[in-house]
This record gives structure tokens, C-alpha cells and sequence, in this order.
């Protein structure tokens, strides 16, 4: 695996992986946009999850950008965090003049600090 990539093996890819992140999460990292679900996993690297609905973005110019976007901030701290499951979600709609950057940012640093790699 090279350093900063996105392998298939770091997503969370069905709906029972998913169930399980979201019905028992160990901790919600909120931001005004957006919601992280975070949950301990058995593999040996994180998994991201992304639930980024129509009814929250309607335009998928809009959803497709926020799910690159997150998934670049998610490869860039994939290394420096544990072995955990994280789901992020859009909790209510937001323009490009919101400063999503900044959001997940701060939501990627938290889960950096929470969750550190051991």
C-alpha cells in the first residue's frame, strides 16, 4: 500500500458496517455541517464511510465534492490514527461559501486526538 493512498480496504462498504457504526458509536465529533460517527473496528487500519444524502445536498455536483474532499482529509490523517470506523454525515445543507474545508479540518484533528495510532 503506498503512504497516503485510499485502498478499497479503507472504506466501509456495506450496510451492516455501517448499521454498526451508526447504532453503537464510542463518540460524535460534531461541527456546525457535519457529524462524524466513530467507532472501534477489528481490522488493523481505519475505515471511512460516507452518507451524504439527496435530501441534505441536492445537487451532486455538491455531494460529489464534499465526498473528495473528506476523503482527502481522511487519507491524510489515515496514518496517524487507530483502528476505527468513522461515518460522516451531512446534518444540514451548506453552499460553497461555508467553509467546509475548515470543518473537516476540525473534525479530522479531533479524531487525530481522540484516536491516535498505537
Amino acid at each position: 500500500m503506498k503512504k497516503n493512498s485510499f485502498s478499497k480496504s479503507q472504506r466501509i462498504l456495506t450496510p451492516d458496517e455501517y448499521k454498526l457504526v451508526f447504532n453503537k458509536p464510542i463518540k460524535k465529533i460534531h461541527s456546525d455541517h457535519l457529524l462524524l460517527f466513530v467507532q472501534k473496528n477489528n481490522t488493523k487500519k481505519p475505515r471511512l464511510g460516507l452518507a451524504i444524502t439527496k435530501k441534505k445536498l441536492k445537487h451532486a455536483v455538491m455531494r460529489n465534492w464534499t465526498k473528495r474532499l473528506a476523503r482527502e482529509y481522511f487519507r491524510h490523517v489515515a496514518l496517524e490514527i487507530g483502528s476505527v470506523d468513522v461515518v460522516l454525515i451531512v446534518k444540514k445543507s451548506f453552499t460553497k461559501e461555508c467553509d467546509i474545508h475548515g470543518e473537516l479540518n476540525h473534525l479530522f484533528g479531533k479524531l487525530r486526538t481522540y484516536h491516535p495510532a498505537s
